[in-house]
């Protein structure tokens, strides 16, 4: 009795081409766009070299495929529309929160683009960059230009409305490095929600203690001590 050999199943174009973003995101996110060998990705979809090359026509397309893929949600439009209307009603705390939630969430969602992202940024590679600026220009417009008209409403000090999206931003980054991207680094366990509001308190109010309302942290603050009321004035 002849041995028979195993029916190969080809994989359908669509799914294969999805198994190698997703090969490549991994490869991408580990050795950034210049240490990472389309040789290399193949090995890992396990596949011949020459396939990866029958569904993108080089390496740059298949890295412009994977930030396509994973830059771009489902709810940005909706987020979108939400954080509008906030605007529409002045809600400074409402906006700030929502900005910083959404990068929290970006970085619990899919912290390998992340990587990918911050790679692209340590090696200049512009095709990443010029990607990352078409998506994320418009929002960082968007909301410098409500940042403006509060200002200009007197809701919000007149500070630089590029200095506060920094600030803004920078809290909600380090937070997400700090949390999915330098893993066993100490947290303040608490959700994405309570630090977002946590943080979008301490730009508005501040750390200081005043008299006795509530703390940045949105906590009652306990009596402070005789002998330490001088260092909290």
């Amino acid at each position: 009795m002849l041995n028979e050999r195993p029916v190969q199943h080809r994989m359908p174009a669509g799914e294969r081409q999805r198994q190698l973003l997703e090969v490549a995101l991994h490869a991408f996110s580990r050795r950034g766009f210049k240490g990472t060998t389309t040789k290399e990705i193949a090995a890992a979809a396990g596949v011949a070299e020459a396939v990866i090359f029958q569904h993108f026509p080089s390496k740059d397309a298949l890295y412009s495929a994977v930030l396509e893929l994973h830059l771009e949600t489902s709810d940005e439009h909706k987020w979108i529309e939400e954080v509008t209307a906030l605007m529409d009603l002045s809600e400074d705390e409402a906006v700030f929160r929502s900005f910083i939630l959404r990068i929290l969430n970006s970085y619990r969602r899919d912290p390998l683009i992340q990587r990918v992202i911050l790679f692209a940024a340590l090696e200049g590679h512009e095709q990443g960059l010029a990607r990352m600026q078409k998506q994320f220009a418009p929002i960082l417009e968007r909301f410098m230009d409500y940042i403006a008209r509060r200002q200009r409403e007197g809701g919000l000090a007149n500070c630089n409305p590029g200095a506060i999206m920094i600030g803004l931003g920078g809290v909600a980054h380090q937070y997400g490095l700090i949390t999915q991207i330098f893993l066993g680094a100490p947290t303040p366990g608490v959700s994405d929600e309570a630090i977002a509001g946590i943080f979008t308190q301490m730009l508005l109010r501040g750390v200081r203690r005043t008299g006795t309302a509530e703390n940045a942290c949105g906590n009652n603050p306990e009596p402070v001590p005789q002998s330490n009321r001088k260092a909290t004035k």
